[in-house]
C-alpha cells in the first residue's frame, strides 16, 4: 500500500468494541509515498521491552524523517499488562498469540486481536516486538513463517536478517500466531524476542530501537545505510517441550546453551522432593528459551530447543 500526504503524527487509541479496552497508538505519515508498517508491543502483558520499545520508537520518529506510514500500537494487551499475567488475559485466560485472526464476536482477547489485524490490513509489513514473559528467560531471537507464497517469506526472511538479531528462525508457525496470520493474509511479518523474565532491562529494549531503524532503512522509509544482514543458517527444527505434569521444575539448560539429544533438561518433582519426571532434550540444538519459574502446571512450556 502506497500513500501520498502532508506529513502527520497522531496519537490516539483504537477501541475494542463491546469492552472497555482501548489500544494506545501513533500513527505516523511521511513526506512521501511509500510502505506502510504496523509496530506491535506487549501482545503477552509481561514482555516490558517490546512495549517500552513501541512507545520510545513512537515518540523519536518525526513525519519529516520518513516516507510511507507507520502505526505502532504500543500496548496490544492491556488487560494481561494491569493484571501482571503472564501468557494470557485475565479477562478469558486466552493468549493473545493464539489468537489471531481473532473474532471481533469473541471473547476479549479474541476481539483484540480482530482490531490488530484491521490495522494490519491497512499495512504492507508488520513488526511484533515480544521478549521472555515474567517466568521465561531467552536468547534473543527472530521468526517468519514459512507459509504466505515464497514472495512473502523471502521477504519474511529478510526483514528478519536486517533487524540485526543472529539467532533467526523460520517457522511452520504456531496456530494463531501474528507473523503466521499476516503471512497467510500474503503480509511479510517478524516476531522479534529480546528481554527477559519480566524485566524492563534498557540493553533488551536497545536491541528492539536498533531493530527498527534497521527495518525502516531496509524497506526504504528512512534514509540511512542499508544494516548489514545476519548471516549464518537459518534455524528451522523448532522443538518446543511442555511439562509432562504439574509439579515442581528443576532446569539444567539455559538460553543460548548448545545442548545434545536426549541431555537431561530438568527434572521435574513433587511437593515432597521426589522426582515425577526427567524431561530430555529432544533434539540437537540451541537452547532459544527456558522457563525460570519453580511453579509449573502441566502442558506449560518448559523450554525449546531449535536446529539449522
Amino acid at each position: 500500500m502506497s500513500i501520498s500526504t502532508l506529513a502527520t503524527k497522531q496519537r490516539g487509541y483504537l477501541t475494542v468494541p463491546g469492552t472497555d479496552i482501548q489500544l494506545p497508538y501513533t500513527d505516523i505519515r511521511g513526506t512521501d509515498s511509500g510502505p506502510s508498517l504496523l509496530i506491535t508491543g506487549g501482545v503477552h502483558g509481561g514482555e516490558y521491552p517490546g512495549i517500552e520499545s513501541a512507545i520510545r520508537f513512537a515518540s523519536s520518529l518525526s513525519p519529516d524523517q520518513i516516507t510511507g506510514r507507520i502505526t505502532i500500537i504500543h500496548m496490544s494487551n492491556p488487560p494481561a499488562f494491569y493484571a501482571k499475567r503472564q501468557y494470557v488475559s485475565p479477562l478469558d485466560e486466552k493468549n493473545l498469540n493464539r489468537v489471531f485472526p481473532g473474532d471481533i464476536n469473541g471473547s476479549p482477547t479474541d476481539r483484540i486481536a480482530a482490531v490488530v489485524i484491521d490495522a494490519l490490513r491497512r499495512a504492507d509489513f508488520w513488526v511484533d516486538l515480544h521478549g521472555g514473559d515474567i517466568h521465561e528467560a531467552l536468547v534473543p531471537f527472530t521468526i517468519f513463517s514459512d507459509r504466505g507464497g515464497d514472495s512473502v517469506v523471502a521477504q519474511a526472511e529478510a526483514m528478519a536478517r536486517a533487524y540485526g538479531i543472529q539467532h533467526i528462525l523460520r517457522s511452520s508457525s504456531i496456530a494463531g500466531g501474528s507473523y503466521a496470520a499476516a503471512a497467510e493474509m500474503g503480509i511479510p511479518a517478524i516476531l522479534t524476542e529480546s528481554g527477559q523474565v519480566g524485566q524492563l532491562d534498557e540493553t533488551a529494549v536497545q536491541v528492539h530501537l536498533q531493530g527498527l531503524a534497521n527495518i525502516l532503512i531496509h524497506l526504504g522509509m528512512l534514509q540511512g545505510a542499508q544494516p548489514p544482514q545476519v548471516a549464518g543458517p537459518t534455524l528451522t527444527q523448532f522443538a518446543w517441550i511442555s511439562s509432562p505434569g504439574t509439579g515442581l521444575y528443576y532446569g539444567r539448560v539455559t538460553p543460548g546453551q548448545e545442548v545434545k539429544a536426549g541431555q537431561i533438561a530438568g527434572v521435574l518433582k513433587d511437593a515432597f522432593g521426589e522426582v515425577l519426571a526427567e524431561v530430555s532434550v529432544p533434539q540437537d540444538g540451541v537452547v532459544l528459551f527456558a522457563v525460570t519459574s519453580l511453579a509449573i502446571n502441566q502442558g506449560e512450556p518448559l523450554f525449546a530447543v531449535a536446529a539449522p
